[in-house]
């Protein structure tokens, strides 16, 4: 566990566009799923302790009359949509961004202001690879995370970014770490492992509060 975390944390650092992928270990799943999980939950906890559930969450809403439909579209769809969006184009290819920019626009329904951002922060990348000028691995890996995690305050409803704008990056932390391992992941064993990893851990959170939410009812 200890070599992965290293690797994990080395790579993070020092990005870097391997000349091919590999396939992902199943111990090395297994780990790197355990260690984002173990970042996460006590996260999640913390932000509970700090008063964070006084926002109501969509998937409370969702979950109320279609239970299953919600779990598949967590489990399923969301990886299928965010992963080419997020990190299709770390490996900076003019075609790899555009269709990140194309499958974005079916996110416009969510919520508009991180998909505006998404847009200027891809066709700029855009225009730096096209000059042969792309910018550092490290800064688009931190960059698509970044959005990738603010594009998450979607699952939020009502919420008031005037009152309460300070809590937006703490809300947002938890899908901030899983951008970075999904980026660690899709660089070194391909953009098939990253959609596998992101619908198990989707999985492993959303499966018991569908179970936990039926109990309540």
């Amino acid at each position: 566990m200890k070599d992965i975390a290293n690797n994990l944390l080395s790579f993070l650092k020092s990005p870097f566009l391997p000349e091919a992928y590999s396939p992902i270990k199943p111990n090395t799943f297994l780990i790197l799923l355990i260690l984002t999980l173990a970042i996460i939950i006590p996260y999640a906890l913390i932000l509970e302790a700090a008063g964070m559930d006084q926002f109501d969450h969509k998937l409370e809403e969702l979950l109320k009359d279609n239970k299953w439909v919600v779990a598949i579209a967590v489990i399923f769809l969301a990886p299928l949509l965010e992963e080419p969006i997020f990190r299709l184009h770390l490996d900076l290819k003019i075609s790899s961004i555009w269709w990140g920019i194309g499958l974005s626009v079916l996110m416009l329904s969510e919520v508009w202001w991180p998909v505006v951002l998404i847009w200027m922060y891809l066709f700029f990348l855009t225009y730096r690879v096209s000059k042969g000028n792309p910018p550092n691995l490290k800064y688009v890996i931190w960059i698509s995370s970044a959005l990738f995690a603010l594009v998450h305050m979607g699952n939020f409803t009502d919420f008031d970014y005037g009152k309460y704008f300070y809590w937006v990056p703490f809300m947002v932390g938890a899908q901030f770490v899983v951008g970075l391992v999904l980026s660690y992941i899709r660089l070194n064993h391909g953009m098939k492992w990253a959609i596998i990893f992101h619908g198990v851990y989707n999985a492993v959170l959303i499966i018991p509060a569908v179970y936990f939410y039926e109990g309540l009812t």
